[in-house]
């Protein structure tokens, strides 16, 4: 399913490595804050992004398959 979603992204140098899908910006944002104080931010950088993507409904949890449009 192609939809509009808000989804945490992970960028290591420069290039994107993960992308996880949340319901809404403001559990992206949350999410956001907690892996920057577990993670160290000299290595990778996460940020928060409304994206059109590709969506699947594995074991009851929604996974981003392919990003079409960030």
């Amino acid at each position: 399913m192609i939809e509009l979603i808000a989804a945490l992204m992970m960028y290591h140098d420069g290039k994107l490595i993960e992308h996880t899908p949340k319901e809404n910006m403001i559990k992206c944002l949350k999410s956001k804050r907690l892996a920057e104080r577990e993670i160290d931010p000299t290595q990778v950088r996460f940020s928060c992004k409304q994206v059109e993507a590709q969506t699947e409904i594995y074991k009851g949890r929604k996974y981003i398959t392919k990003i079409i449009k960030e």
